[in-house]
């Protein structure tokens, strides 16, 4: 009888841990990948609106965009080949210490801060990643994949 239940614990377990990777890949539907790539792009052109105009707001709003999407978003040059974990990420916290450093100290700015890097971090462990690509016509868009 022992050995009947520890058999069982064992399986229930391994089901459970099964069940715990499946939950950090995420695939994700035509329609949510088109959704979150254009989240993706709003946030890049966010970012650059917000260092043309010295916009701290723009840039926070930008880095929680960036951190809203499912799955690990890619620094431009990176490639998720060899696997998510082992790329360089988006730059979120460099948005974020840009924002705080133009906004002079603004506590709404510091919050928002402190939640995008939360989310942030919840992210950089994701199994899937987001990777900006540029095509030979010039043509650049972020594409969704898992490893």
């Amino acid at each position: 009888m022992k050995k009947f239940v520890i058999a069982a614990l064992f399986a229930a377990s391994s089901l459970t841990a099964g069940a715990t990777f499946a939950q950090d890949k995420q695939d994700l539907t035509a329609a949510q990948q088109t959704e979150n790539r254009i989240i993706l792009e709003t946030a890049r052109n966010l970012v650059g609106y917000g260092e043309a105009k010295s916009d701290p707001l723009a840039l926070v709003t930008a880095a929680k965009m960036v951190a809203s999407v499912p799955g690990k978003v890619l620094a431009d040059q990176a490639k998720g080949e060899e696997g998510a974990d082992k790329a360089a990420a988006f730059d979120i916290e460099g948005v974020l210490k840009k924002a705080e450093d133009l906004s002079q100290g603004d506590e709404l700015i510091k919050k928002v801060a402190a939640d995008v890097r939360a989310a942030a971090a919840a992210n950089s462990k994701a199994v899937c990643y987001w990777q900006y690509y540029c095509y030979y016509n010039g043509w650049c868009e972020y594409a969704y994949a898992c490893w």
